[in-house]
């Protein structure tokens, strides 16, 4: 797939490694100026020329954002605005889960760790860079939730327990954060109607992760995902579908959707309809990232 000669330019946070670094490769290759968003430089870096190489495409960019930190993504959203003209595709892929938390870890924001990163990142992010892609019109959001949200049929946004002091679990904190970002995809779909900025959700599958993403779990954990790896997808496998929702032209008002792969849409829980609480966890997300120009 090419994109059109006015080159777009695609933003990909969390991009130096599996989905997020084949769909930059994915969209190099198509033509675009991708901007890897990476939290850790030197890896970032080496990620940025290995996708030059891979896609023949010198115009990949590196730029430093932790999605924990609301200062880091402010700092992060006006360096760039102040360097780019144009913001054609959005795609908030970075997402922390890391077994080894046994309890909440608060970022410097006061904020639990996984859903200031899954959740409350993409929020800021996207209402930080939000002019710019209205200005740039037609421009999509992508943003990424779980396959794994099918064994929570249930699960609804947990208001009194977003800072995990209720309880608190890696894998609930990390399903309760994406659950918010599927809602949140619905929600942005239908203020942004009319404005040529499309809004759409990614549900990844079971991705095979490499062994040195494994390196700093358990054994017994580590044979649990060598087991699974047999029926994973590669990770440039998923990518495609993030490239087809960036790129594809037959998507240019498609929006508010929920997507396993191309053409394949999928259906959220029940809860994650609710209107009602769409509204209150926008509030509640604009309150603690203290934003106000959301549209």
């Amino acid at each position: 797939m090419t994109l059109p000669r006015n080159q777009k330019t695609v933003l990909i946070t969390g991009a130096n490694s599996g989905i997020g670094k084949a769909a930059a490769v994915q969209l190099a290759r198509a033509g675009a100026t991708v901007v890897m968003a990476c939290r850790n430089p030197e890896r970032g870096a080496r990620a940025v020329n290995e996708v030059r190489a891979a896609s023949g495409n010198a115009r990949v960019e590196l730029l430093g954002v932790d999605m924990a930190s609301q200062a880091s993504i402010c700092r992060f959203a006006q360096e760039f605005t102040g360097s780019h003209a144009r913001l054609d595709v959005l795609i908030h892929n970075a997402a922390t889960f890391d077994h080894r938390l046994k309890e909440p870890v608060l970022t410097q924001d006061g904020l639990e760790t996984v859903i200031a990163t899954n959740h409350l990142g993409p929020f800021l992010m996207t209402g930080l860079l939000l002019d710019l892609l209205k200005a740039s019109a037609p421009s999509r959001i992508i943003t990424v939730a779980s396959k794994g949200l099918i064994a929570y049929p249930f699960l609804d946004i947990e208001f009194d327990n977003l800072n995990g002091e209720r309880r608190f679990s890696m894998q609930h904190a990390y399903y309760h954060s994406k659950q918010a970002q599927v809602m949140f995809t619905f929600d942005l779909a239908e203020r942004l109607q009319g404005t040529g900025v499309t809004v759409n959700c990614v549900r990844v599958g079971n991705i095979a992760i490499p062994d040195e993403r494994l390196a700093h779990l358990p054994a017994w954990m580590r044979k649990a995902y060598h087991a699974k790896r047999k029926f994973a997808l590669t990770p440039e496998k998923m990518a495609e579908t993030y490239t087809w929702l960036a790129v594809d032209p037959a998507l240019g008002t498609v929006t508010g959707g929920y997507w396993d792969a191309p053409n394949v849409p999928a259906r959220a829980n029940r809860m994650a309809y609710n209107k009602h609480t769409w509204k209150k966890l926008w509030d509640v997300s604009a309150a603690l990232t203290h934003i106000s120009n959301h549209s």
